[in-house]
């Protein structure tokens, strides 16, 4: 856990059961550091144009003979176009993923806590996304606006982790359903900061992306928190059968995030009037993987779950090198 959510007083003997939760102390600190709480960014005033809006590093495409051959403002389009990718999947994943398993843990047939403290971080962090999603059609329409790419438009269905979930939910009930919608959405809040942090470091890029993938990335150091409070208990209550059901789905969920993203990058090449296949894409995938997903959360996780060294390593090693 980073220094910013670690709350204060987590571990103090002398504090009341209720003020050692963390769930508590979440949610009380909540107004005072997440996103939605703070003064809106100018982003404009933080536009830089001649600042690339991307980093090269993170485009799947890269070692791509054509793309190296490509003139300086064609690679500017893509890495605009890169940035506009990015916010989509980003928007994807908590319409499609977060969203609906936080409404879910509202629901009482969902055995997760449903105290004061649990139902209000819930609530938090409905907004805490929410605003997420306004920050990424903020700064996407910054882009469209300033780089001339307004046409550039992605389907949520394009995203292979929605489509992964869409099939390993397809003919699910009952609570293994719930089950897999609550892992899913675990796998994406306790694996992405490592990626968030590495964009929102870049000091080689525009001013305006790297600020606001910073304050999404702070909420969700809170948010991987509230995650793993809420499943470690929901995980502990269930029988034998249906907790080996729970660690299949967070490893499912786990490869989906890691899966490649093929539709989305060949429009993005295509901005730069580049023709990428998507089976240069796979190839250059196996070549020069993505950045690695955060496991350090995971592992907190895993550990408190109770799972031996091989079940916890089973799932770690789902992990592939692909970020949200």
């Amino acid at each position: 856990m980073t220094k910013e959510t670690m709350p204060e007083n987590s571990s103090t003997p002398g504090k009341p059961a209720f003020e050692r939760d963390l769930l508590v102390q979440l949610s009380r600190r909540w107004g005072k550091r997440v996103a939605v709480k703070k003064d809106e960014l100018d982003l404009d005033g933080h536009f830089d144009p001649d600042r690339p809006d991307f980093p090269e590093r993170l485009v799947p495409f890269r070692d791509i003979d054509a793309f190296a051959e490509a003139d300086v403002d064609a690679r500017q389009r893509i890495l605009s176009a890169s940035w506009i990718a990015y916010n989509m999947k980003t928007t994807a994943i908590e319409n499609e993923i977060i969203l609906p398993a936080c409404r879910l843990m509202l629901d009482e047939r969902v055995p997760v806590r449903h105290d004061e403290a649990a139902v209000s971080a819930i609530h938090q962090t409905i907004i805490d996304e929410h605003y997420h999603i306004l920050m990424c059609h903020n700064a996407v329409g910054v882009t469209r606006r300033r780089r001339d790419l307004g046409s550039l438009h992605f389907d949520p269905c394009d995203w292979s982790v929605v489509t992964r979930r869409e099939e390993y939910l397809a003919g699910l009930t009952g609570l293994r359903r719930d089950l897999s919608d609550v892992a899913f959405a675990l796998a994406a809040e306790t694996t992405i900061n490592a990626f968030l942090s590495g964009l929102s470091s870049d000091s080689g890029i525009q001013p305006m992306n790297r600020i606001t993938v910073d304050m999404h990335r702070r909420d969700e150091s809170g948010h991987a928190v509230i995650f793993r409070e809420l499943t470690v208990e929901l995980y502990r209550g269930l029988a034998p059968g249906e907790r080996d059901f729970f660690r299949e789905a967070l490893a499912a969920g786990l490869r989906a995030f890691g899966a490649p993203d093929l539709a989305p990058w060949v429009a993005v090449a295509a901005e730069g009037e580049l023709r990428v296949t998507p089976e240069e894409l796979v190839g250059a995938g196996r070549r020069s993987p993505g950045p690695g997903r955060d496991t350090g959360p995971l592992q907190v996780l895993l550990d408190d779950l109770g799972l031996d060294q091989g079940e916890a390593e089973g799932i770690l090693s789902t992990i592939a090198g692909s970020g949200r």
